[in-house]
């Protein structure tokens, strides 16, 4: 991981957080508790805090940056989601034992 990845909670508002991810403040839902089931299925939306250790790509259609955080959001690990497709070397988990939450960030509103 790059010491230039750094991630910071900003804000608390509702179901809505703003993240600071390299300095850029992102907003995201707050999908803790039963939401994590979710995530970002079925929604455009720039980004998600999701509750657990793993994450799969059923029904989202854009990549995603996957930052797995301890429990005081500090990064453990990054990584590149891409969409499930037909090709079965896109049918996978992305994990980290370690990590209490994963925050997902589409990286098309990234740029």
């Amino acid at each position: 991981m790059s010491p230039l990845q750094k991630v910071r909670l900003v804000k608390k508002k509702n179901r809505t957080l703003i993240f600071s991810v390299n300095g850029k403040a992102t907003v995201v839902k707050d999908c803790r508790g039963w939401r994590s089931l979710r995530g970002l299925m079925f929604s455009r939306s720039s980004g998600a805090l999701i509750s657990g250790n793993s994450v799969w790509m059923p029904f989202v259609r854009w990549p995603l940056d996957l930052y797995f955080l301890d429990k005081e959001f500090q990064v453990l690990d990054i990584k590149k989601a891409v969409p499930l497709t037909l090709n079965p070397r896109t049918w996978k988990t992305y994990t980290h034992r370690q990590a209490r939450y994963v925050l997902e960030i589409d990286v098309t509103t990234r740029k």
